[in-house]
């Protein structure tokens, strides 16, 4: 599987991860191969990403914070809660509850010390799923600082509800892609204080979780919001929250920015750490999440192109990587692989761009092994 500009989509590729909607609608299903009029779609509904089966990488597991069954079903819950505060009732906890335990179970149960995030969304400010990633990447960091299972819950459902008062914010303020007037980015700042009133009405939970909601946007030298406090008067937890909080929002497109790579992501916590956002999160984030995920392409030192085909354990900035190819461009003949953690002479310089061969319609080697067939044209 990999990770390819939708852009650089061509009829024929194979649909190698779901497109789903913000509210859990499936779009377009795995193992699809697309035509022409699929790929125009998939452009206009704002995608700029997807991933997509390549018999190069038939090998390759994508190995994310949260599987694909327990991110949907977060939607779909999500979602739902959403929308009954919308209607001035009061969210069933229930689920919330069950979703809350389900993305730590799972975030526990893996035997992965170092992931990547799905990032396949749209153009707009896609609340619901911002809110899992941020969720799932919060929990994630809490279980390698040792918290316990009861602040992993308190952790988990702040985290989820931490963006529930941007439901008052106009959609035309939160996608404007020109600079926000001041009444504007007032109205914006506002939200955090949102999400915990709503929180507190709508939802009987621990008020830390409340506290994680409205202390996200705060920042350790007191340049936060919304009451610009500072060092120890920001909840651990609500700087947990942050540092994901930022980390997803910054590695997806917005109208009035295009998206920082993963690794720029992270340059920009590790830069901003002790400053802005605490040094022991960011540190953990580094340790433990991928600058480059598997499905990336990435260009070496050497001039090279390759793809990011495994994680190693303990150093994600030198992942094993197939290199494709040669440094002029050409595909190479035989793809190889080459693991960064022993030939420490060659590293990873940043992204690239490539186009991508169609696989042959009668056959085609799956991600999961073994040999199929064209799965329809999605109509």
């Amino acid at each position: 599987m990999i990770r390819i500009a939708t852009s650089r989509l061509r009829p024929g590729m194979i649909v190698g991860y779901p497109l789903v909607r913000d509210d859990g609608v499936v779009l377009l299903k795995e193992g699809v191969r697309l035509n022409d009029r699929l790929i125009r779609k998939i452009r206009e509904l704002g995608f700029e990403y997807i991933y997509i089966r390549d018999p190069h990488f038939a090998d390759v597991d994508f190995e994310e914070v949260i599987s694909y069954d327990i991110r949907r079903q977060a939607l779909v819950t999500l979602n739902e809660s959403f929308y009954q505060i919308v209607r001035g009732q009061e969210a069933a906890v229930e689920p919330l509850k069950r979703l809350v335990d389900e993305i730590i179970d799972e975030v526990l149960s893996t035997k992965k010390s170092v992931v990547s995030l799905i990032q396949l969304r749209q153009h707009d400010d896609a609340v619901f799923s911002h809110s899992v990633n941020v969720a799932a990447l919060s929990v994630f960091i809490g279980k390698f600082l040792r918290l316990s299972r009861q602040q992993l819950r308190i952790l988990a459902l702040g985290s989820l509800m931490h963006d529930l008062g941007k439901i008052r914010v106009p959609l035309e303020i939160l996608n404007k892609p020109e600079s926000l007037s001041e009444e504007e980015w007032h109205l914006i700042r506002k939200h955090s204080l949102w999400s915990a009133e709503l929180m507190a009405e709508r939802i009987s939970e621990e008020g830390e979780s409340v506290l994680i909601a409205l202390q996200h946007h705060e920042r350790l030298d007191g340049s936060g919001y919304p009451y610009g406090l500072s060092g120890e008067e920001i909840h651990f937890l609500s700087r947990i929250c942050a540092c994901a909080d930022v980390y997803d929002a910054l590695t997806v497109d917005r109208p009035y920015r295009k998206r920082f790579s993963y690794a720029e992501a992270l340059e920009y916590l590790m830069g901003n750490a002790s400053r802005l956002f605490d040094l022991q999160v960011v540190t953990t984030m580094v340790r433990h999440i991928a600058p480059y995920p598997v499905g990336e392409t990435v260009r070496l030192t050497t001039g090279e192109i390759a793809v990011v085909v495994r994680l190693n354990e303990g150093l994600p900035i030198r992942p094993v990587v197939r290199v494709i190819r040669d440094p002029n461009g050409q595909p190479l003949e035989k793809p190889r692989d080459l693991d960064l953690m022993k030939e420490l002479t060659v590293a990873i310089v940043g992204t690239a761009e490539v186009t991508w061969e169609v696989p042959q319609k009668k056959s085609f080697v799956f991600f999961g092994g073994g040999t199929g067939h064209d799965s329809g044209s999605g109509e």
